[in-house]
This record gives C-alpha cells, sequence and structure tokens, in this order.
C-alpha cells in the first residue's frame, strides 16, 4: 500500500466514511452528506490509485483536486483538540532552594545558577489516544490512552487531577503570552527537538507514548499469554493423539499388508505425517499474541509553569537542569531519567553528564568509582586479570602484552607465561632465610677461674586488675527494645527498672551503615562501642538486627523470652507495646540500604 493510498483511506475512516475492501483494485466509499456537499462529489464513489479502464472510477494521483482538498483540511487541524488550564497563581520564589531540598542526587548537589531568575512558561501535556487490537485465536479490541508530557518525554502519573482541569477552550491573556517551556530531552536520532507541537517532537514523542501503553498493558497482555499458552496446549494434545492412533493403526496395516498395498498405505502414513506437522504450525500462528496500536486522536492540554534553571555538579561534572514549580499540583516537578525516561526525585549524576537511576546505571569503576549510565556502558571494560569493572578513564595498558588491567594487578596480565594470573590462586611461600649459627665463645686461659655469668633479675610484673564481670553488679532480669523508622536501642533493666546497660542500632546511610553505640559497665573496654556495621539486603536486614539483639542478651545470660518489643510513636514520642519484633521505616527502604553499603564499601573497603 503506497503512502497516497495510505492517506486517502484513513482520512476517509476519519470523516466517517464506509469502505469497502477492495476487488480488482478498486475502493468503493459511502461518504457522509455534510462531506460529500463539502467536496462536491457523489456520496458513493469508486476510487483507484492505479490505472484501470473500469467506467464510473475516480483514479486519484498526488495532484488531484480531491486529495490537494484533503491535505488542506488535514493540514488546518494539528490536533484533535486543544483544552486550556487557566486561572492559576504564578507566585512562587526561591524554586532553586525547593529544588535543592526535594531532588536527591547521591554524588552530586544541586546548586543555584548565577543570575538565574523565575520566568513564566507555557507547558504542554498530550493525550495520545489508540485502539489496541489483541490478535490471537480471537480478536480483542479496546481504546487506551496515556498522558505524556511533551517537555520531559515521560509519561503523566496523576493524569486525572490535569485533565479534570483542563476545561477552557481558548487561553487566557496571560497564558497567551507566555512562550513555550524548554524541551528538555532529545531523541536518540535526528534533528534536536524546540516546539513541543512540530511534526518531529509528535513523530518522537509517539514512540515513547507506544512504549508507556504497553508497558501498562503488560499484565493483561501477561495473563493473556498465558491463558492462550494453556489452549494451544490442549489443541496440541488432541492433534498429537488423534494422529498418533492414525499413525499407529497405519503401522500395524502395513506391517500386514501384502507387498502390493504396501506402496499405497506407506503414502498414506506419509501425508498423515505431514498433515500433523502442518496442523502443529498452524497453532503456533493461530495462538501467538499479537498487539497492534492505531492512533485515534490527540488532546492538547496547555498551562502556565514557574521554572528556574539550577546546576547539578560534582567535582568532574556538571550539567545544567531545570526547576519547575507547577502551580496546579503545588509541587515541585521530579527529575527525568536519560535512559528510560521515567520520573524520580532520586538520580545518579553520570559522569558524562547523564541523569538515571540506580538501575539504569553501568558497574561502577573498580578503582576510581566514577559512575556511568547504561548510555555510556561502552566506556566500562573489565579488568584483564581480576575481570571487575573498570572505567577507560583509570585503566593501565601495559606495554609488553596491550592488556588492560587495574592498579592492584598492575603486572599481572602476563605473569602466568604470558597469560595472566589469577589473583584468587595463592603463590608459592617464599623460603624464609636459614637463621644465624650461634659462635661459641673462646674458651677461659688457662690460670683464670671461670665465673658464672651473672643473670639479670626479671623485672616485677605488676598484678593485673580484677576485670568487673556482670556478676558483681546487679543482674538483669528484662531486656526492653524500642523500634524505631532507624533506630533499634535495647535496654538491659534489673528490678525496679534500673539501666545496666543500653545499647543503640542507628542505620545511617551518609556514614556508610549501621553505627551501634553501648553504654555498659565495661565503659570505653567495651568491644561492641563505636563499631560500624555493613547493613544487609532488604530481604536479611530484621535477622541481621534480631541477631545482634540476642548476642546482647546472651552477653548478660538473658534467655529470649526475656525479651520484649516496643515500637517509638512518632506524634507523641512515647513507646508503645508490640506483639512481634518487625522493622519498619528506613529499615525496610531498599534504596537507603543500597546507599548504605556502596557507602560503607567506598570508606572502609580501600
Amino acid at each position: 500500500m503506497s503512502e497516497l493510498e495510505t492517506f486517502v483511506l484513513g482520512y476517509l475512516e476519519e470523516v466517517g466514511s464506509l469502505i469497502e475492501p477492495p476487488a480488482f483494485r478498486i475502493y468503493e466509499a459511502l461518504l457522509p452528506e455534510k462531506v460529500a456537499e463539502r467536496w462536491q462529489v457523489d456520496p458513493y464513489i469508486q476510487l483507484a490509485f492505479s490505472d484501470t479502464d473500469r467506467a464510473g472510477v475516480t483514479q486519484l494521483g498526488y495532484n488531484h483536486p480531491l486529495v490537494e482538498q484533503m491535505v488542506q483540511e488535514a493540514n488546518g487541524r494539528p490536533a484533535s483538540a486543544t483544552l486550556y488550564i487557566n486561572d492559576l497563581r504564578l507566585e512562587k520564589t526561591n524554586i532553586d532552594d525547593v529544588a535543592a531540598a526535594t531532588w536527591v542526587v547521591p554524588n552530586a548537589r544541586v546548586e543555584r545558577q548565577k543570575r538565574s531568575t523565575v520566568a513564566r512558561v507555557r507547558h504542554t501535556y498530550i493525550r495520545f489516544n489508540f485502539k489496541a487490537a489483541i490478535l490471537t485465536d480471537d480478536k480483542q479490541e479496546r481504546v487506551v490512552s496515556v498522558l505524556m508530557d511533551a517537555h520531559s518525554g515521560s509519561r503523566v502519573v496523576d493524569a486525572n487531577a490535569i485533565e479534570s482541569r483542563a476545561t477552557a477552550v481558548t487561553p487566557d491573556a496571560v497564558l497567551q503570552s507566555l512562550p513555550h517551556a524548554a524541551i528538555r530531552w532529545q531523541p536518540k536520532d535526528g534533528q534536536p527537538l524546540k516546539n513541543p507541537l512540530d511534526q518531529h517532537a509528535l513523530d518522537a514523542l509517539l514512540k515513547r507514548a507506544q512504549t508507556a501503553v504497553l508497558q501498562e498493558m503488560q499484565t493483561d497482555l501477561d495473563a493473556l499469554k498465558k491463558r492462550v499458552a494453556r489452549f494451544r496446549q490442549l489443541d496440541e494434545a488432541r492433534l498429537t493423539d488423534y494422529y498418533g492412533n492414525l499413525e499407529k493403526d497405519l503401522q500395524n496395516r502395513l506391517k500386514s499388508a501384502s507387498a502390493d498395498r504396501q506402496p499405497g498405505l506407506q503414502d498414506k502414513l506419509t501425508a498423515v505425517q505431514t498433515e500433523r506437522a502442518h496442523k502443529l504450525a498452524d497453532l503456533d500462528e493461530r495462538y501467538q499474541v499479537r498487539i497492534n496500536l492505531t492512533l485515534l486522536n490527540l488532546l492538547v492540554i496547555q498551562q502556565a509553569k514557574l521554572s528556574q534553571p539550577t546546576q547539578i555538579a560534582n567535582r568532574a561534572t556538571q550539567i545544567s537542569a531545570y526547576a519547575i514549580w507547577d502551580p496546579l499540583l503545588r509541587q515541585l516537578e521530579p527529575l527525568a531519567c536519560h535512559v528510560c525516561g521515567q520520573l524520580g526525585q532520586r538520580m545518579f549524576l553520570c559522569h558524562n553528564g547523564h541523569l538515571a537511576h540506580e538501575s539504569c546505571l553501568a558497574p561502577a569503576c573498580i578503582d576510581c568509582k566514577r559512575v556511568f549510565c547504561r548510555e555510556c556502558a561502552n566506556e566500562v571494560g573489565v579488568c584483564d586479570v581480576c575481570q571487575q569493572p573498570l572505567c577507560r578513564h583509570s585503566r593501565v595498558a601495559c606495554p609488553e602484552c596491550g592488556r588492560y588491567t587495574c592498579q592492584a594487578h598492575r603486572g599481572l596480565c602476563h605473569a602466568d607465561n604470558g597469560r595472566p594470573r589469577n589473583p584468587s590462586i595463592p603463590t608459592a611461600p617464599v623460603e624464609p632465610p636459614p637463621p644465624p649459627v650461634r659462635q661459641t665463645p673462646p674458651p677461659p686461659a688457662p690460670g683464670r677461674a671461670k665465673t658464672p655469668p651473672t643473670k639479670p633479675k626479671p623485672a616485677a610484673k605488676p598484678a593485673p586488675k580484677p576485670a568487673r564481670t556482670i556478676s558483681s553488679g546487679p543482674k538483669p532480669i528484662n531486656m526492653e527494645v524500642v523500634l524505631h523508622h532507624n533506630t533499634v536501642t535495647a535496654f538491659m533493666l534489673s528490678k525496679r527498672e534500673r539501666e545496666i546497660a543500653i545499647r543503640t542500632w542507628e542505620l545511617s546511610p551518609d556514614e556508610g551503615g549501621i553505627l551501634r553505640h553501648c553504654e555498659c559497665e565495661k565503659g570505653e573496654q567495651c568491644a561492641a562501642n563505636g563499631m560500624v556495621l555493613r547493613p544487609s539486603v532488604y530481604q536479611s536486614i530484621e535477622k541481621q538486627i534480631h541477631d545482634e539483639l540476642l548476642a546482647f542478651a546472651e552477653e548478660y545470660h538473658l534467655p529470649p523470652q526475656k525479651i520484649t518489643y516496643n515500637r517509638l510513636s512518632s506524634l507523641t514520642r512515647e513507646p508503645y507495646r508490640v506483639p512481634e519484633y518487625e522493622l519498619f521505616g528506613l529499615w525496610k527502604n531498599d534504596e537507603a540500604l543500597t546507599e548504605a553499603r556502596n557507602t560503607f564499601a567506598r570508606l572502609y573497603w580501600k
């Protein structure tokens, strides 16, 4: 189908025409009466896009007047509909300070850009309405919609709050005078985007909208694929049983048949086997789940927002970013990932100036700890000795073999007969030098008495101070544990609620782990005080803290049955009893635990 044929038939369907499938390359179309009057043609027309001798058929080409009229009408309607959100309060200052307090960039900081001011801009949302046709053994059709932010290139999560306020058909005087906001995303190929309503920008945003729709429908598609796979399995078992019985019957008849009937039975057996293979191939085609998205129309929504340029920088990289304040939702827009296009308040700054989620990062370099996103993964290789991630800035090229190694394994790239030496295999131990030979003193001269040497008296060792034992003080009778969102505190209590010892575990991602602090009778000699523990993963963090509590109770010979758990209220700051031990808050934040482990590795695993 040519481009002209696709355009004409699609535009006829859009204006409400009925089109019959082509017969002998001729289409029959029934136009609405108003459309036929406007185009000055009969409501019933026959169309052809190639040479034909049939009478009464309109042959269309690129210069046909009917085609030119369709093009003019299509160009006069760049969008199906446009709505506006008016009467917004555009009074907000220090948006960059709000961005510095809201955005979380662990490896960089948000700074104020010099001589930057808050500007009013026109922001554009585009809702794509698709007709989704799911093709399997039957056909299912539905209408799906997705609201896209034309300036960040991402899907809008809270679409109802925006669409419900878009009621004005004309912009107010303030919105009419505002310039378009800057486009903060660019396609990987093609010309840069400037106007969100340009054809090139709409085509690039359409691809992202299709991806967002497929992600939204993934749950339904997975359930459908599971159901279709079950039906295919049943049909395959039915066909296998049917043709298996036929083959078995023909093989039995072939064994007992005479010589003149064997060729005919053998041909039937071959035909049954061939038909079985074709039927099974048809099952693969019949039960294959396919989805076709057809764009129906667009809805453009525009509103006014506030924008202020900011900077996100660290020691090696600095990029410009826009802090966008939404006066409708009364919140700051989150950052957009340059890899997946999704929004988020927590991003990492790539060494090449990209913002990315933690899941969109490439492995960090083992030497310099530079952060790269998946778009820059080609700059991160591996050490030829230890196979750890190594970026191009930190790799050491061997002048002899040309391999690349990290700083720790320099020179080991050809140490094993020209091949890299495995660092996990220990090398042969070096034999220590023999002990020096002790020479005997010469015998004394004759006539002189041999005096025995005097042995120096050993210095008197000071008597060790008796260590304080737990039995010398009050004995504990129970242990009260108070659970908070980032701390766990254990109180060792004796009679009359007297505190014997207090031990606290605090999760601090900035300081690289779990800070353990203890106040007990050992004082400064307590080995548990002032330790930094590496937090476990999300699935086993509760077990790690619970083992710490049991170890603390075992120090004081207290059975686990004597441990009670409390939770600290966030409102009254008073503890209240809980039936069982369960962590909450920052302890259940997987991102915080991952950040703490990364900081622990950077600070203590050098």
